[in-house]
């Protein structure tokens, strides 16, 4: 996407129809008005838009690659595209060109987006955006582009998905320690969650059980409630040279953690804790080839005295309309609002897209 290319003579506003937030959902028609303020004459090819939703993700990384295996720098790049549309408002590709007057110019659009674009987000490794261009192209000379960037939320409906998110989850480990060559009794945890699928507004409750035969006491157990952002490479380039390859990168973004005190030595105990779900993008793992966001609750046990971890992990699906037979505190019309307000936050918000 070329970068913005401003003018003293010439200033663009894109305003959406009763959208001042500039929010939508998958699905919605996406209308508004262009206006050009121009203070002198332009001669243009045509006023084009253009509208992409896209993602892309972008990271290097040292890897083997030679006869000596030796470690060079390598990229890893993908993209997919969601929308991408060229709308001439006024002039086409192939016209001789025109004259836009020196006074105030409106021009209408609207668009669709697709059911199933993913919600927008912004990664470290990548990336989910959406953005209008309008662009006074002038082959002679450089062209004149304006953006304005839009957020898409993706209204996730759990009773839609493949997996079974009413039943129970669990996740259970052991470990033991030596000393010499002895080997202790187990130390044994497990995890457990009513279900699986949730909403914004609703209780997560996880049960931890640790049973610990050992004489080794457990120091702290690590509840991280947490966002898992996967990004998948298309193409591998080293130099020049660019192959096919899919290449996973994970970012892990902490919501919220607890703590779970000591636990002495030969000794069984149970803890309850309750995690309310905020306002938060919905899970996504198929409206996007590469880029997916999930969540987990990840148990970390830390045992006393002991390099040792015993990690646990229980998968957390996050949806907008609840699981039929569970009431969500959020209306639904509630549960978008508050999930809009969280995205238009100044620090939220997304930025004024340049590439």
């Amino acid at each position: 996407m070329p970068k913005e290319k401003t003018s003293k003579h010439v200033k663009c506003d894109i305003v959406f129809d009763n959208n001042s937030s500039g929010i939508f959902t998958a699905g919605d028609t996406v209308a508004g008005t262009i206006e050009l303020h121009l203070t002198k004459i332009k001669k243009v090819r045509g006023v084009c838009l253009l509208i992409s939703g896209y993602s892309n993700v972008f990271w290097e990384a040292k890897v083997p690659d030679g006869p000596k295996n030796k470690k060079v720098k390598a990229q890893f790049k993908g993209r997919e595209d969601f929308i991408k549309k060229k709308l001439y408002l006024a002039g086409s590709e192939n016209g001789a060109g025109m004259q836009l007057p020196p006074n105030a110019i409106r021009y209408r659009f609207d668009f669709q987006i697709p059911p199933s674009a993913p919600t927008s987000m912004e990664g470290k490794y990548g990336h989910v955006r959406y953005l209008l261009q309008v662009s006074l192209e002038r082959p002679w000379k450089f062209d004149h582009n304006f953006q304005k960037p839009f957020t898409v939320v993706c209204l996730a409906d759990l009773n839609q998905s493949n997996e079974v998110l009413c039943i129970p989850t669990k996740a259970e480990d052991l470990m033991t320690f030596y000393c010499g060559l002895c080997r202790s009794r187990p130390l044994m945890v497990s995890a457990t969650t009513p279900r699986s699928g949730y909403t914004p507004g609703e209780t997560i409750e996880l049960e931890v059980f640790v049973q610990n035969s050992s004489k080794v006491a457990v120091s702290e157990i690590e509840i991280k409630f947490q966002k898992v952002l996967k990004f998948i490479s298309q193409t591998r380039a080293i130099g020049q040279t660019q192959i096919p390859l899919e290449e996973t990168n994970t970012q892990y973004e902490v919501l919220e953690v607890r703590k779970i005190p000591f636990i002495e030595g030969e000794n069984d105990a149970r803890f309850v804790e309750n995690f309310i779900v905020n306002p938060i993008p919905s899970s996504e793992t198929t409206h996007s080839r590469i880029v997916h966001v999930t969540y987990e609750l990840a148990i970390i046990v830390k045992p006393q005295r002991s390099t040792k971890r015993m990690k646990l992990s229980i998968p957390v699906t996050i949806g907008k309309i609840p699981l039929a037979g569970t009431a969500s505190p959020y209306s639904m019309s509630g549960g978008v609002q508050k999930l809009a307000n969280a995205l238009s936050d100044p620090s939220s918000a997304p930025p004024a897209y340049e590439e």
